[in-house]
């Protein structure tokens, strides 16, 4: 499988206004200094609060002072002060970051897709449902731009072209990540070992399956593009993950520097990175138009090359970045523009493609990528897009994904808090109706969905073990079984987010221990 004890636990806020208007800040905590996983809580999506109180009719929100002047002192006495008089101008409050609770379901809904897909063959042999449901190299680009979306959002300055100090030191911002989803996959794979180990015995042998504890145990295993899907075969995506997040601490203060201008040649320089490797795997096994979800190494001209391109922790990287760029785009509508020299030009604030029009326009609605990215998927599932899973991934999924989470920022944050601020009633908005409760709690859990599933599956489905367990039977025989596996994921993972995500000091000790480990560096 290609998104992260919550970075965003703490931060609540409305939305700034337009520049050149007072923005209004709400009274919010400050982010915690843990980190945590792409999947879990490490996600901008939190929780819109049910309402707002208010005071004589207005929302009670913290307003920054004004810099231009218009603020008026409290009296004359005060204003003819000595000591006022002296007394240096208070800076500016710093800005804060909102809620975005939507992308916490948009996390669901991918790994939903990605567990029903890695075992969808198991329970049918469709030819249509396999096309339609089997597309998880393309999807899995989205979880690696959500999760440089989040660590932008979460680690640049909103209003200022900054880094956040966070990201310093960088041992301690890497291993402070890491660890916010490193307990939970040990804690799979020792609980799992007995799974992974049989089979992996059974056909390499002892040395061999220590060797793949090694690397699966030390997340390194996305480095070797025909083991990259040892043991519990969907975390090669973390092992990808962790080389990108050792790189963002010395790449985000880059980004946060760029202007438009900068962040618009990076997208395009980023893309066209992203695009010349599938295009070149795509050219020399001439495989424009490979389904390679429904193929298999025996039907593939080169699955290695294969494997090296959907794998490479490298390109995975590139892949994070666009997702942090992406985020800068919207983040700086908050910054001065007379920092931007560019500022003058005509077009300066137009929205762009990606984010298609003004905050409330059927153009700027996150439903046209999100209509979009489903046609692809469905275009291809019936052969009228003949275009292989690498390709369909960079050139057409990652853009519209891209435009989704950008669209869905725009929406909640200029949209969708101010006219809840001022609570008019019966507001409605597709990032509003993706946010809801018991989306968002479903966004929760997708982390020990995406652990699990895999394990869990291969108790069930994969002949050696299965047949071992359940006296020659494996599940492939019971079809309708399938929604009873999936049903058991969907428990565990509620009783793993429960019991172990949500425990403070398991949590906390980890957190700790990075800690430890951060400071030899």
């Amino acid at each position: 499988m290609a998104s992260l004890t919550s970075v965003a636990r703490g931060v609540a806020l409305a939305p700034t206004s337009r520049l050149g208007a007072r923005p209004r800040v709400s009274r919010a905590a400050s982010l915690p200094p843990a980190r945590a996983s792409p999947f879990h809580a490490a996600s901008i999506g939190c929780r819109l609060p049910a309402s707002r109180r208010s005071v004589g009719g207005r929302s009670r929100v913290a307003v920054r002072a004004a810099a231009d002047g218009d603020a008026k002192p409290a009296s004359a006495s005060s204003a003819s002060s000595p000591e006022s008089a002296s007394s240096p101008p208070p800076p500016p409050a710093k800005k804060k970051r909102a809620f975005i609770p939507a992308l916490d379901s948009t996390r669901f809904f991918l790994i939903a897709y990605i567990a029903v897909g890695h075992f969808i063959a198991c329970c049918t042999k469709d030819q249509l449902a396999l096309r339609l449901l089997s597309q998880v190299n393309v999807v899995v680009g989205a979880f690696f731009v959500l999760s440089g979306y989040v660590v932008a959002y979460t680690c640049t300055e909103l209003g200022k072209y900054e880094a956040s100090p966070r990201i310093k030191p960088a041992p301690a911002f890497i291993l402070s990540r890491v660890m916010g989803y490193y307990p939970l996959y040990l804690l799979a794979q020792i609980a799992f070992a007995w799974v992974f180990a049989y089979a992996d015995v059974l056909y390499n042998g002892p040395v061999a399956t220590a060797w793949h504890a090694l690397i699966t145990f030390t997340l390194t295993q996305a480095w070797f593009p025909m083991h990259a899907e040892l043991w519990n075969a969907p975390t090669w995506f973390l092992s990808a993950l962790t080389f990108a997040t050792a790189a963002l601490p010395f790449a985000l203060p880059s980004v946060a520097s760029w202007r438009k201008r900068g962040l618009k040649t990076a997208m395009v320089a980023l893309t066209a990175v992203s695009l010349i490797a599938k295009i070149a795997y795509s050219y020399d096994t001439n495989g424009w138009a490979f389904m390679e979800g429904v193929m298999g190494p025996k039907t593939h001209p080169n699955w290695m090359f294969f494997n090296a391109t959907r794998f490479s922790p490298f390109f995975a990287l590139v892949e994070i970045l666009i997702g942090c760029v992406a985020c800068r785009m919207v983040m700086v509508k908050e910054c001065d523009p007379r920092d931007d020299p560019d500022s003058s030009r005509p077009g300066y604030d137009a929205p762009g493609m990606l984010l298609g029009g003004e905050p409330g326009t059927l153009a700027a609605s996150p439903a046209v990528p999100f209509l979009g990215m489903v046609a692809v998927i469905v275009a291809r599932a019936v052969g009228a897009l003949p275009l292989n899973d690498m390709l369909a991934r960079g050139a057409l999924f990652i853009p519209l994904f891209t435009a989704f989470v950008m669209r869905v920022h725009q929406q909640t944050v200029y949209w969708d808090l101010p006219k809840l601020e001022r609570g008019e009633s019966g507001h409605r908005s597709f990032s509003l109706a993706l946010g809801a409760k018991w989306l968002t709690y479903l966004g929760a859990i997708s982390f020990p969905i995406y652990i699990l599933h895999g394990p869990v599956g291969q108790i069930f489905y994969k002949r050696a073990v299965a047949s071992k367990l359940f006296n020659g039977v494996v599940m492939t025989k019971y079809p309708e079984f399938f929604s009873v596996y999936l049903l058991i994921v969907l428990v565990a993972a509620v009783a793993t987010h429960e019991l172990f995500m949500k425990n403070k000091d398991a949590q906390g000790w980890f957190q700790e221990k990075g800690r430890e480990l951060a400071a030899k560096f």
